[in-house]
């Protein structure tokens, strides 16, 4: 901590509560916001810590991505840009990634300095398509005639190893009509879940996830290793986010349309 950090701390100290409170009441509309704004950012855990000194996607860039659902460690991004949009440079930790709307994308790699390290190449980004990137830093310009719309899943610093859970049965293993493995690394894996109407699924476990709804209309889930009484109805949209706790359940389709969600397992 630098000199002048230690010196304010010293000397708030010093000060006693009718000090702080009779400084607070002289203070402006403005000023009294900027503390509540520096307090916040001071009390938030730290989520990545980049080489390249760059900020994370969201904070960069919020009007093109947004945390839609979050689970302790871990966040689900949704990213939208434009044509001929152009993000601010950012950083990444590795991230499973999943296209909802393709495109062709024009990246630019940053270096650990978080400068530009060499020209922007050109990807198509196929609809459907599970990819899995590395760490680090770029931006990124919609150099087509259409939309981009992905979702993917960052692991925070905070992120731990999900709990042991006795008798785990995978959905891949349990439900293999219903439950695809797209993609994974030794973190996660995607995952896609489609049920038509009426059906219902059998008992699996899953470790902690985030999913993301890309059809259906409802569905209600009964928890345990065995369909009883308890149960739980959700209505369900295109779009939706939601992160899920590691658990054992059983998934039936109770709306008039099929059902297709995205999900992010982690592995351990």
């Amino acid at each position: 901590m630098g000199s002048g950090a230690s010196s304010c701390k010293d000397e708030l100290a010093k000060c006693s509560v009718e000090d702080l409170t009779a400084a607070m009441k002289a203070m402006s509309p403005e000023e009294m916001a900027k503390v509540k704004e520096a307090v916040s950012a001071a009390c938030k855990p730290k989520l990545f810590d980049f080489k390249s000194g760059l900020p994370d996607c969201c904070t960069s860039n919020p009007d093109n991505y947004k945390c839609v659902a979050e689970m302790c460690g871990a966040r689900l991004i949704e990213m939208t840009l434009g044509p001929g949009q152009e993000d601010k440079p950012h950083d990444h930790p590795a991230h499973s990634m999943f296209v909802i709307a393709g495109g062709k994308v024009a990246i630019t790699p940053y270096n650990e300095e978080g400068k530009p390290a060499g020209e922007a190449h050109e990807v198509e980004l196929p609809t459907g398509a599970p990819p899995i990137m590395p760490p680090g830093a770029h931006q990124v310009k919609n150099v087509g005639d259409t939309e981009v719309k992905i979702i993917f899943v960052e692991p925070t610093l905070e992120l731990k190893a999900c709990a042991e859970q006795p008798d785990f049965v995978s959905p891949l293993e349990a439900v293999p009509d219903c439950y695809k493995k797209l993609a994974e690394d030794d973190l996660w894996f995607t995952g896609c879940m489609t049920m038509a109407v009426g059906m219902e699924d059998k008992p699996h476990s899953h470790r902690d996830h985030l999913l993301y709804v890309l059809e259906g209309e409802s569905l209600c889930i009964y928890p345990g290793k065995e369909k009883g009484d308890k149960k739980m109805e959700m209505q369900i949209k295109p779009c939706a986010a939601l992160a899920v706790p590691a658990g054992d359940h059983i998934v039936q389709n109770t709306g008039s349309k099929d059902i297709k969600i995205i999900f992010f397992e982690l592995k351990k």
